[in-house]
């Protein structure tokens, strides 16, 4: 375990936020502290495992992003898959706005590339193999992503960098919040960006509606894999001294869905309501939040589950 200062000010001046569960933790003992920095408002955990504890903490029969159509045979796990795929043309869309080159001349390296499903779909597009990147630290994930679909995937943002390749997108769709060297991190995408391009960055939004109804039980705190929490105005203050600024931020309502109905598991799961009338009364509770989650959405989603970040280098 390791105690480390706040990424944007550097301060070890933190207020207590939040203790969370493991949601992957059947005994129900398992608690993690969140606290946020007096500096510059960000919500961290800390104490944290360190790098190379955090294999244990994402157990691949269970955690979502490196299911694949090998390790998945139940109806829950095909249904997902299913959804995600459904998904890949939305999202590749959001990250390809403002793009009007061929997709041949487009590259794009993705940070946390999980199975390749993204950048598969890119390549099938008509973006070229040897123009897509990918970054996965988990070695059957990233196996499957380059036996199955082909990619270079590196098991590290060094080695990409080695390639000496700059990309028109870089993405980070849920992995930012992930990284322990967050500034080392950083400090490569930037190198990587071209002068033009772009960065995409998703991220669950501890601002939004789910996050403030289900409390500690909210499925996208995520602890121990999910070490920052970025309020609104703190992601901002961090790319700044990269020099790179947001320049657009929209919600990702998908995310509201499966954030409601999986926090709502968790709790449930935690507090053994297991009747009948408690479980119709969650499903009327899920469908309000998603209703005031589709309405913030039309309206800018400043509270939405997610939000996207797009940034470019400052000039």
């Amino acid at each position: 375990m390791e105690t480390v200062p706040c990424p944007i000010s550097n301060s070890k001046e933190f207020t207590p936020y939040l203790q969370v569960p493991d949601r992957f933790d059947r005994s129900g003992n398992a608690e993690w502290h969140l606290v946020r920095s007096c500096a510059s408002g960000l919500i961290m955990l800390n104490p944290r495992p360190e790098s190379a504890e955090m294999a244990r903490h994402y157990p691949s029969a269970e955690y979502d992003p490196y299911r694949n159509s090998r390790n998945s045979s139940s109806f829950k796990e095909r249904a997902y898959l299913a959804a995600r795929t459904l998904l890949l043309s939305y999202r590749a869309g959001i990250i390809l706005q403002g793009w009007a080159k061929p997709m041949e001349e487009c590259a794009v390296l993705e940070i946390g590339c999980s199975t390749g499903d993204l950048l598969n779909y890119f390549r099938r597009k008509g973006v070229p193999i040897n123009n897509l990147a990918g970054v996965e630290p988990d070695a059957d994930a990233a196996k499957y992503a380059r036996e199955c679909f082909g990619l270079n995937v590196f098991p590290s943002i060094a080695e990409v960098s080695a390639e000496r390749k700059t990309f028109d997108r870089i993405v980070l769709w849920h992995t930012l919040e992930h990284i322990h060297s967050i500034n080392e991190t950083l400090q490569e995408v930037a190198a990587q960006l071209k002068p033009d391009g772009v960065l995409v960055i998703a991220l669950p939004n501890p601002a939004g509606f789910d996050a403030e109804h289900f409390k500690e039980n909210w499925v996208a705190w995520d602890a121990p894999r999910h070490l920052y929490h970025f309020w609104p105005g703190t992601l901002e203050k961090l790319l700044s001294s990269h020099r790179l600024c947001v320049f657009k931020r929209q919600p990702y309502f998908p995310d509201a869905v499966y954030n409601s109905f999986h926090s709502e598991a968790l709790r449930s799961s935690r507090q053994w309501a297991v009747k009948i009338g408690k479980s119709v009364f969650s499903a009327f509770r899920i469908l309000a939040l998603l209703g005031r989650a589709g309405v913030d959405a039309v309206q800018g989603g400043a509270r939405s589950s997610s939000v996207v970040y797009f940034a470019r280098r400052a000039e």
